[in-house]
């Protein structure tokens, strides 16, 4: 039976576009930037980094480094976010802890902004860890499946009775990666095709899904 469930953030647990998408836009207008198909190229889940490259990809790293950094000024200084759980989630993640379920977070997100956004959430009692990329040395940004291997480790729970829940394929990807089943939900901002094309162990559409499928011995 699942023992540790290890979470995505963004788009697993809260639905977090709105303040990443206009610190982005607040950053690309402090440094007078025009970025015309930001609409279209804009998606929460990547690295803050590559998602800089990815809005600017003939941009100079320098520049690149300047503009991550005006981002992280507006996102990670942000005193409240209008970020929400997904309809659901609390609930769930409640039931899990009653049932004696090890909950962690593993997320592309840094440990400031995470802090901030599990605590306006009231959901840090339910958490026995939280992985952010920077959480090893500020300079050393871990791959989310550096992290997930970190987080089974420190854990101490077998691959077996592991479980990595996430949203796009990238969190599948790190399961499988690290020898542990893999939940793709829904709800958030990946693709159900892209999903379907990782191979998760399980797909669920609802957060009361996830509650019954980790209560079934596998």
């Amino acid at each position: 039976m699942i023992e540790a469930l290890f979470f995505d953030f963004d788009g697993t647990i809260g639905a977090t576009e709105v303040d990443i998408r206009a610190a982005w836009l607040s950053a690309i207008n402090k440094l007078e930037l025009e970025c015309k198909d930001f609409d279209r190229i804009f998606r929460v889940g990547p690295p803050v980094r590559d998602t800089a490259a990815m809005l600017f990809p003939e941009m100079p790293s320098e520049e690149l480094a300047v503009l991550v950094t005006a981002y992280k000024s507006f996102y990670d200084e942000a005193e409240i976010y209008q970020a929400v759980p997904y309809p659901g989630v609390e609930d769930m993640l409640h039931k899990l802890a009653e049932n004696g379920k090890k909950i962690y977070i593993v997320t592309n997100k840094r440990i400031k902004p995470l802090l901030k956004l599990v605590r306006q959430f009231d959901l840090l009692p339910l958490c026995h860890g939280l992985f952010a990329p920077d959480i090893v040395d500020p300079d050393n940004h871990m791959s989310k499946t550096e992290l997930l291997a970190l987080a089974v480790r420190i854990s101490g729970c077998s691959h077996e009775r592991a479980l990595m829940i996430g949203d796009t394929e990238l969190d599948i990807h790190a399961a499988h990666t690290n020898g542990i089943a893999a939940c793709g939900v829904t709800w958030g901002y990946g693709s159900l095709k892209n999903l379907q094309t990782a191979n998760p162990e399980f797909i669920v559409d609802t957060p009361q899904d996830l509650t019954w499928i980790t209560s079934v011995k596998q």
